[in-house]
């Protein structure tokens, strides 16, 4: 006799659970949403900033530059204590007004981390080989604290213990990767990144003066806001204090509002990325 719907469902529940309880770190944008973060940047340099990361990269693009910090993420976490927990703020969803001196203590998430590598990036004085780390360091983490699950938690390792179906699957996935993921390719398919970079260059031309303003903590705090408003706020039957017992089917109207919310996150990172790297190199 082969299992009913319900106990298929259940059994892929018990899977994701123990999935999730494995010690694998949680990633903010996989390699594709990173590598148009930086296209986008690329096309917004000049002519000094560019001569500058020649001198600090070489022939490193700033795509591979993007993506360097999940590549060697293993490498790191046994030579630099703490260095996973750069790649986000565990700020209180439920708890807005518990701030960084709570819950990054010691120094070591996203906003801090960013802080101080900003500073050795655009320090002269530095050696090419630290600075080129800190330049690792500032791209990818730039990119980081745009996705909403990168900036909130609620108890649940970012969205990562909370699982949910998206479109046709009916193999739960944790919500944080749908926002890493999943809604990343949907907003590009049809498209290659190149193409969807340029898109949203000219997309988002008029306001990019005024995008570029602000610092690390008030991006962070404009993530924080969709997390709590849309990420887990439009989720089905989500409330302050509860977790997800059976996986969250994800409608199409959640995946179109998150493919929009994405597709901004990622044109405001890379037109900060490329703010940043004008005015520090």
């Amino acid at each position: 006799m082969s299992p009913s719907p319900t106990a298929a469902v259940v059994a892929c529940f018990a899977l994701f659970v123990a999935a999730v309880l494995l010690p694998v770190p949680a990633r903010a944008w996989g390699a594709q949403g990173h590598r148009v973060v930086a296209r986008i940047a690329d096309e917004l340099l000049d002519a000094r900033t560019r001569a500058a990361l020649r001198q600090i990269a070489g022939d490193e693009s700033l795509e591979e530059a993007a993506t360097w910090l999940d590549r060697e993420r293993m490498h790191l976490r046994s030579t630099l204590r703490g260095s996973p927990r750069w790649h986000y703020d565990d700020r209180p969803l439920c708890e807005s007004a518990i701030g960084p001196d709570r819950y990054c203590a010691d120094g070591q998430c996203a906003s801090r981390a960013y802080a101080r590598y900003l500073a050795r990036l655009g320090d002269h004085g530095a050696s090419r080989e630290e600075r080129l780390f800190a330049l690792h360091v500032v791209v990818h983490l730039l990119g980081d604290v745009h996705q909403p699950l990168h900036a909130a938690d609620h108890d649940d390792r970012g969205g990562n213990q909370v699982p949910v179906l998206v479109g046709r699957r009916e193999r739960p996935t944790p919500l944080h990767t749908a926002w890493d993921v999943d809604f990343v390719k949907q907003a590009i398919r049809g498209s290659s990144e190149e193409v969807f970079a340029a898109r949203l260059v000219e997309t988002y031309r008029i306001e990019r003066a005024a995008l570029e303003r602000g610092g690390v903590d008030a991006w962070l705090g404009e993530s924080y806001s969709i997390a709590r408003d849309y990420t887990y706020g439009h989720l089905p039957g989500f409330a302050c204090g509860t977790a997800a017992s059976v996986p969250v089917r994800i409608s199409s109207e959640y995946a179109a509002g998150a493919r929009l919310i994405v597709e901004e996150r990622l044109a405001r990172a890379g037109i900060r990325l490329a703010a940043v790297l004008r005015t520090t190199l």
